[in-house]
């Protein structure tokens, strides 16, 4: 996995409604020292979050309790803040104004949210 506490004190939004996944998801946030905002299951708190919370970057599962998080994206967008999917379709299923987006096809490893993080956050001010 990619150097331990990289990410410390990096504000991560997290957008998920698996538990299974948001625990894996927050393990390795927290192993990379990163600060969890959520996480989120619905798209009303996430949206609430998105608009309002203090940000660095942003991990989203595409469907969640109460419809797409597209709209939560729509935001992140608007305020400049880097995010990836989380999703298992294929880039088919993904909005044509969010296809070039970062993506992590469920299922993935620690490892993977870890150095796709990493990417994200390494264009943006620590």
């Amino acid at each position: 996995m990619a150097t331990h506490r990289v990410a410390h004190g990096r504000r991560v939004l997290v957008v998920e409604d698996e538990m299974s996944i948001v625990v894996m998801i927050e393990d390795t946030l927290l192993e990379l020292g990163a600060e969890i905002v959520g996480p989120a299951a619905w798209l009303d708190a996430a949206l609430e979050l998105a608009r309002e919370d203090a940000i660095d970057v942003a991990v989203l599962d595409i469907n969640i309790h109460g419809g797409s998080s597209y709209p939560v994206a729509d935001v992140l967008a608007e305020r400049g803040i880097p995010f990836m999917f989380c999703s298992g379709y294929g880039d088919w299923a993904l909005e044509e104004r969010h296809r070039a987006r970062p993506r992590l096809t469920k299922p993935f490893s620690g490892g993977d949210l870890a150095d796709r993080l990493i990417e994200l956050l390494g264009a943006q001010p620590g």
